[in-house]
């Protein structure tokens, strides 16, 4: 696939920096960043979490390598700030990264030098208000880079997040993967949340779970493919592995937790938000790595974020598929 990163002439560019810990799902949003031509990607910081660093560091070197993609990549952070690692293995295989067919090629691409918190903070630094921070992975890169350089937060266009709930949780009763991985970092990026001059936006589960992906969307991509180990082909092996997770569990469709806050960039009418109090609970028995969202603001608090709360499914399948489908 072709990386397009010119927007239409006479558009302007949505700009991006991605953090991600590849996971099928990450591989998603990633590549309808890299395929829309209004977006602008200026770089992908790795981070541990759907599996340990060098697994998901692999992961993202070998689908860079696939598409030919020229955005620069980096490596970033190894572990949470406090706790013992947490990943998803015991969901998502050993790699993070499920497929019922054709795996990803070996041949990777080469990192950038130096580590993806210092990258970030300078491509944010380079590009003042200019650049939506998109983290879809544990937030420990960014609450490093907060920390690093307590000016970046009013630096960002946006933050948009992936990760967290209004409610139930997929990891514990109460937390998200993507917050309980790293709580102490979650809990730090929400805490400067409002000073972002675009303000900070969280795409939790219950959204997610609005955009389901299944059997006709991976009918749909293999229809692209030409050969059984071309990119369509691999790309559809993945998404059918990653479905067949829900299979097994009686379900016939898979939440499309990451690509969704990606539609939100391209899409926004297909969604709605409300502003909130988001926080991160640390020290509950049974709540670690809970968000707390007050929706009722400001009478009850100050509202640091926009929670999503409703997204039209279908249109964004739609759309991600066929954005996919005419340039795998």
């Amino acid at each position: 696939m072709k990386s397009t990163t010119s927007p239409p002439a006479g558009a302007a560019a949505t700009e991006i920096w991605l953090d991600t810990d590849p996971g099928f799902d990450d591989w998603f949003a990633w590549a309808l960043l890299e395929t829309d031509p209004a977006v602008k990607l200026h770089g992908v910081s790795v981070v541990a979490g759907n599996a340990p660093l060098p697994l998901v560091l692999s992961n993202a070197q070998r689908i860079h390598a696939l598409h030919g993609w020229r955005t620069p990549l980096w490596a970033g952070a190894d572990r949470p700030l406090v706790q013992k690692q947490v990943t998803a293995q015991d969901v998502l295989g050993s790699m993070g990264m499920r497929t019922v067919g054709a795996a990803l090629p070996e041949a990777a691409s080469a990192l950038q030098g130096g580590h993806g918190v210092d990258a970030m903070i300078e491509g944010i630094r380079a590009h003042p208000r200019r650049i939506t921070l998109l983290a879809i992975g544990p937030l420990t890169n960014v609450a490093l880079a907060f920390a690093k350089a307590p000016e970046l937060p009013s630096l960002l266009a946006g933050l948009v997040v992936m990760g967290g709930s209004q409610g139930a949780g997929n990891t514990t009763p109460v937390a998200e993967f993507n917050i309980y991985a790293d709580p102490e970092a979650a809990a730090q990026v929400f805490a400067q949340a409002a000073r972002i001059p675009g303000g900070a936006r969280m795409f939790g589960i219950e959204v997610c779970r609005q955009v389901q992906g299944g059997d006709v969307h991976v009918g749909a991509l293999r229809a692209a493919s030409r050969d059984a180990r071309d990119r369509a082909a691999i790309f559809a092996d993945h998404l059918d592995g990653y479905i067949d997770i829900a299979r097994r569990r009686g379900r016939m469709s898979a939440p499309m937790y990451d690509p969704t806050p990606v539609a939100w960039l391209a899409h926004p009418e297909w969604f709605s938000l409300a502003p909130a109090r988001v926080d991160v609970e640390l020290t509950g028995t049974y709540t670690r790595g809970m968000t707390v969202c007050e929706l009722r603001v400001p009478r009850r608090a100050a509202p640091n974020a926009e929670v999503a709360l409703s997204a039209d499914g279908a249109k964004v399948m739609d759309w991600a598929v066929e954005l996919l489908r005419s340039t795998l």
